[in-house]
């Protein structure tokens, strides 16, 4: 008998989802379902079109959605924006162990054939051998299959080897204690590469018995001490920590880059990774290449899969979940910065990526309570910090449309597009610095908590100096452009407000790449603004005025040539920066003070030239002393001998490397005459 709506009823209850029932395959009623899971199915729901029996399904239905939004509500109470929670959209293409790969790639066959009539007996009889029963004698030859392949893999040239003496250029456990302290209350601020818990969890696990300790532990180990070296309070440590930390690095390339293994693509590799590009940077070892290596990290990042948000790929842990979205904005932060310090472009747009921003939520909030035996960042006056990340991840789609701008080889920027860039630029600065201020405690008054806030000034500020830069520079000339000299100018100043920070001035003094910006673009700046309107001929009377109002921003021009000239003392080999803002510095004196300049000018690069030959020749006998630490090499050549070469062909003279350099000074001695 028919229904008084005129469809058929059910005789019993259906099972099977609606996708399987109109596909007429078995469903295992797993939610979602495998045939759904394995044909990337929109959806998988368990809704009964028929009356009767949706009384069946409605109810499990509801139920498995709140399950399924459960871990992204877990994260409102601590975030300070609402996060979608809509259900999942898969994506198009296969999840495999650590990777995914998108329809192109030949995994995806195996998926689009399930399901075939014509070869259903086929399919059947596979899914019996490899994902049946392992009793089955077909079952296990495969495991036997499996086993002596990875026998044979083990006798192809590895990179899992450390030198095996490398622990006796370790420090003493205090020492290293102190410098996981300093990683974990300075960088981990603005860039979220480890999950604190977990690492202080294997750290204490494995510090008193390096010998057995994980390789990749060892890297991440050596690569923190080199990142935070630099910064210990002990010069005697800093010395010592920065003599090992060429080797270290040299050796943390090695174990990451070569091609033969696909062991790397894993949360450890992706965090070895980033470490390497920080450690480069702050020792300045290879900096101007940072660039290249960051493209290579983002694929890498892309392989597995971190530019999608999580919400569309397997079920996965909150805590999972954090840590993807966590690596993915700061592997773009660095990418934004090393393609504006190289020139070049981001090579990534906002559209190909959907993973939401990090949370700002804590490692404890994520994980629970922390391990016992943690090592404790509130001693010694170093305080762990709320995370900055989120809050750098708000104007990231920004910095990156204003790198392809400001970078782009062929397309010359209107004016007016840089204006609307910049009014944009400017509302995320100042929204940024209000979070900031509250995300900043009252109590939080260390030197760790000032280095947090100097090194989120810096990664920010900087796109706004480099943005108006090239019209800065034209003010004198063309009066339009004097907008842009005065936010050139206040950019350059907060800069220069950075050697306030002891801490952070550490970074300046030794680091490349963005730490550099104070003897680039920033002394330029300061120097044109002391120039404007002044007048040689005007009364004494009047250059005492105008000295007396320049007198603070003299000052600062001042600190950037003692910067300069410690940047020296700090290894820098590279004469003409400091000897360009030496000379610019007398001039301007003696433009203040009535006195010839260019007399001032000449005596002035006698002078910086001189301290340059004393401070080389130091150097040079010093190196002459030290020899790579016994035992690291082991005879085998360093790595980056064999990937990048040396890094030192930069500076050692066989090269114009101030090709870049130079261009400015041309463009200087056209705007101003100093």
């Amino acid at each position: 008998m028919g229904s008084p709506s005129g469809v058929r009823k059910r005789r019993r209850p259906a099972y099977s989802c609606i996708e399987c029932r109109r596909r007429k395959v078995r469903c295992d009623r797993a939610t979602p379902c495998g045939q759904c899971t394995a044909h990337n199915a929109p959806s998988c729901t368990y809704a009964e079109r028929y009356p009767r029996a949706s009384q069946h399904t409605e109810s499990p239905t509801k139920e498995s959605r709140q399950q399924q939004k459960a871990p992204e509500q877990a994260v409102q109470p601590h975030s300070a924006e609402p996060r979608t929670s809509g259900a999942p959209t898969r994506i198009r293409g296969a999840l495999n162990k650590t990777r995914v790969f998108g329809y192109g790639h030949w995994m995806n066959a195996e998926s689009m054939i399930d399901g075939l009539p014509a070869l259903e007996p086929v399919l059947k009889c596979y899914q019996s051998i490899f994902h049946g029963n392992t009793q089955d004698m077909a079952a296990q030859t495969v495991t036997e299959c499996k086993q002596l392949a990875r026998d044979a893999k083990r006798q192809r040239p590895s990179r899992k080897c450390l030198p095996p003496d490398i622990f006796r250029s370790f420090p003493d456990v205090a020492v290293m204690d102190d410098l996981v302290r300093l990683y974990f209350a300075t960088f981990e601020s603005c860039y979220r590469i480890l999950h604190y818990p977990s690492f202080i969890e294997e750290y204490h696990r494995s510090k008193n018995d390096l010998k057995h300790a994980n390789s990749s532990f060892i890297v991440e180990l050596i690569l923190i001490m080199s990142a935070t070296g630099v910064m210990h309070a002990d010069a005697n440590i800093r010395d010592d920590i920065t003599a090992k930390s060429r080797d270290w690095i040299q050796i943390a390339q090695t174990w990451l880059s070569a091609p033969l293994e696909k062991d790397r693509l894993t949360w450890k590799g992706i965090q070895i990774h980033c470490l390497l590009l920080l450690a480069r940077q702050v020792t300045r070892l290879g900096a101007d290449l940072v660039w290249i290596s960051a493209g290579s990290l983002m694929r890498m990042a892309m392989q597995m899969g971190l530019h999608m948000d999580p919400n569309h790929m397997a079920q996965m842990s909150l805590q999972e979940k954090e840590i993807r979205r966590r690596l993915w904005y700061t592997i773009l932060e660095m990418n934004v910065q090393a393609a504006l310090d190289s020139g070049m472009s981001p090579m990534i747009n906002t559209g190909d990526f959907n993973t939401l921003p990090p949370s700002r939520m804590s490692d404890e909030d994520i994980k629970g309570s922390s391990a016992q035996g943690e090592l404790q960042c509130e001693t010694h006056g170093v305080s762990y910090q709320k995370p900055l990340l989120p809050l750098l991840a708000d104007s990231l789609p920004l910095r990156l449309n204003v790198t392809k701008v400001l970078n782009s080889l062929q397309v010359e920027p209107s004016y007016d597009e840089v204006l609307r860039l910049d009014k944009d630029l400017t509302a995320a600065c100042r929204t940024a610095t209000t979070a900031l201020e509250h995300t900043q405690s009252a109590t939080s008054k260390s030197h760790t908590s000032q280095f947090a806030i100097s090194h989120f000034t810096h990664l920010l500020r900087r796109f706004t100096l480099c943005l108006h830069f090239p019209y800065a520079l034209q003010a004198t000339q063309n009066p339009i452009y004097t907008y842009s000299q005065k936010l050139c100018f206040d950019a350059a100043l907060d800069i220069v407000s950075l050697l306030d920070d002891k801490l952070y001035t550490c970074l300046l003094l030794t680091g490349g790449g963005m730490f550099r910006d104070l003897i680039t673009r920033g002394a330029f700046i300061i120097y044109l603004e002391l120039t404007s309107d002044m007048d040689a001929d005007a009364s004494l009377l009047s250059r005492i005025r105008k000295r007396a109002r320049q007198e603070p921003v003299l000052r600062d021009a001042q600190r950037v040539a003692q910067y300069a000239k410690e940047r020296m003392r700090h290894g820098e080999t590279n004469v003409k920066g400091y000897v360009f803002i030496r000379m610019a510095t007398a001039q301007i004196e003696a433009l203040f003070d009535g006195s010839p300049q260019e007399e001032a000018t000449m005596n002035a690069a006698r002078e910086s030239l001189e301290t340059c030959r004393q401070i080389l020749s130091d150097m040079a006998a010093k190196a002459t002393g030290v020899g790579i630490e016994p035992g690291i090499s082991n005879g085998v050549p360093t790595p980056l001998e064999s990937l990048d070469g040396q890094f030192d062909f930069l500076d050692d003279g066989s090269l114009d490397f101030d090709l870049g350099e130079s261009i400015l000074f041309q463009q200087w001695g056209e705007s101003v005459s100093l």
